[in-house]
């Protein structure tokens, strides 16, 4: 008679049941996995960083991802660094983003933050093109809703523009410097454990 094979111990308390990790948790891993363990100069990451900040505050939306490798292989930052700052914008932050930064850009270039409300009706009558949601991107394949769209961007693009660089060389910076610092510190740390 063969006899039956042993059932495998129970799990131990740390291996039993690991909680999900929290954001905190998470956005840490991907700072400590995607960012400080590269194997470049301190320079590069936090260049790289600091690229992706910039770049994911213009209102290029969909072209990101391109203009930040682009961009960072012309001027030889690391190209993984800024993946993560790219996605500043995104679709949920998207609004809020573009319209801070039109706000901004508005206050640089007239000296006020009101503009008689034409930026917003233009706004508001490009996403008027429909009663909801569904219906805007029922209209994306239409040349009209695109004529409008050029034409909201020219009438507001010179506002969001400077308002998105200014938020993004401000981001960038703040960037560059916690990525610079956090590489020596992290490789330090790293060196003193071996």
């Amino acid at each position: 008679m063969t006899a039956l094979p042993e059932p495998a111990p129970p799990p131990s308390a740390p291996e039993a049941v690991a909680p999900r990790a929290g954001l905190g948790a998470r956005v840490r891993r991907v700072i400590v996995q995607r960012v400080l363990q590269l194997d470049d100069t301190p320079h590069r990451i936090a260049f790289g960083v600091f690229l992706g900040f910039l770049i994911g505050a213009t209102p290029t939306f969909g072209f990101q991802m391109l203009l930040y490798v682009t961009f960072a292989t012309l001027l030889g930052a690391n190209k993984i660094a800024g993946l993560a700052p790219v996605w500043i914008s995104n679709p949920l932050t998207l609004v809020p983003l573009y319209y801070g930064d039109w706000l901004l850009g508005h206050l640089l270039l007239s000296g006020s933050v009101d503009d008689g409300g034409v930026g917003r009706q233009r706004i508001e009558a490009l996403l008027a093109t429909g009663d909801s949601v569904g219906s805007v991107w029922s209209h994306m394949f239409e040349a009209s809703f695109w004529h409008q769209v050029v034409d909201v961007f020219f009438a507001i693009g010179a506002e969001m523009w400077v308002g998105s660089l200014v938020v993004g060389l401000g981001l960038g910076a703040i960037g560059y410097v916690a990525a610079y610092r956090g590489v020596i510190a992290y490789r330090r740390r790293r060196s003193s454990e071996s």
